[in-house]
């Protein structure tokens, strides 16, 4: 399909950039796209999906868009610079990749603003939201894992912690290390656990294989509170709309029966707000989402690995003592499951785009 010169002269084009697929030339959340390009579309702008390698010669030369009539997307010609950038890369292996960074270089260069610059790394969340005296009373102890010494430190002080890759999401490569009043040790993860008498096996054997290619954090563990025996946490969704942030839904995450996590893919449920919560409860999750917002936006400001944040999501949990602990934050949220939230995100994000037309 070739580009028309009405196309090439549409004042207002939303790039998407995401990744080719395994078996296919584009992937990533294919349903979200759809929806971008056709509430644009009805707002008089246009959605076009890029990848890395669009770039060639110093200048984008394909693309796809969304046609309706045919339920698709098809390949473009291109010939000209999106308005603004919205990254959706769906694996960070593929932000560590010199195509990705040309194309970062090349928003630079002319000047399009790309929001979604790179996955957070959580320790540099944690640094971040601990400078905030406010928020710093909301997030667990958390540190890098640099020694067996300082895991065992932390483990006797706290008795369970959680170990989470530095660079992980979904809730892949999350265990839970737990030292008991009888002097034993038990790590769990998604597929199993491995219990001993000695830290050291749990160090040899578990714990030192999981760093020979990746950073881990150890966090400290609460006891949230749970419902039917299982615990709960909650899912937020934020949006930086008209130069202030919005929470666009709270949705509910319940783990399964001795599940580590509440994440839906590692066999969690999703609960209904009014099921198990207050106002109250609320309005205070919706405060520390913003302050979370401004703090993040201001500590990353500078930073060209983050670019421009407009949305993130977070885990929020409450404890048996009734206090609140940020969990984590992520800048690429995934699809939330409740209509009402994913409606009033997707239309946040329109909005959004539309403040740079």
């Amino acid at each position: 399909m070739k580009i028309n010169k009405n196309f090439r002269k549409q004042p207002f084009i939303v790039g998407i950039l995401t990744t080719a697929g395994k078996n296919s030339k584009i992937t990533g959340n294919l349903s979200l796209f759809r929806d971008i390009s056709t509430r644009l579309a009805k707002r008089g702008g246009k959605a076009v999906l890029f990848t890395p390698d669009s770039l060639k010669e110093n200048r984008l030369t394909s693309g796809f868009v969304f046609i309706k009539r045919k339920n698709c997307w098809v390949t473009i010609d291109f010939d000209g610079v999106p308005t603004v950038i919205y990254n959706r890369i769906p694996y960070r292996k593929d932000e560590n990749t010199d195509q990705f960074k040309l194309f970062k270089a090349w928003c630079n260069d002319h000047n399009v603003p790309m929001f979604n610059g790179g996955f957070f790394k959580k320790w540099d969340v944690y640094n971040a939201l601990t400078n905030d005296s406010t928020l710093k009373k909301h997030i667990p102890f958390t540190q890098l894992i640099r020694s067996k010494e300082q895991l065992e430190e932390q483990l006797n002080k706290f008795h369970s912690l959680y170990l989470k890759p530095n660079e992980g999401s979904k809730g892949n490569g999350i265990f839970v290390l737990s030292r008991h009043e009888d002097e034993t040790f038990h790590i769990k993860g998604h597929s199993g656990m491995y219990g001993t008498s000695f830290f050291q096996n749990i160090w040899e054997k578990k714990v030192n294989p999981l760093l020979f290619d990746r950073e881990y954090i150890l966090q400290q563990k609460t006891d949230i509170l749970t419902y039917e025996e299982c615990p709960f946490d909650y899912r937020v969704l934020a949006h930086h709309v008209k130069n202030k942030w919005v929470v666009s839904g709270i949705g509910i995450r319940q783990s399964k029966l001795n599940g580590i996590t509440t994440h839906v893919l590692k066999g969690g449920n999703i609960l209904t707000v009014d099921e198990i919560t207050t106002e109250k409860d609320i309005r205070k999750i919706q405060n520390l989402a913003i302050l979370c917002g401004n703090t993040m936006e201001q500590a990353f400001r500078d930073s060209s690995k983050f670019g421009l944040i407009k949305e993130f999501s977070m885990d929020v949990g409450k404890t048996v003592e009734g206090a609140f602990y940020i969990f984590d934050v992520n800048s690429k949220p995934m699809k939330f499951d409740e209509p009402d939230i994913y409606e009033a995100g997707l239309n946040h994000l329109v909005d959004i785009f539309l403040e740079y037309e």
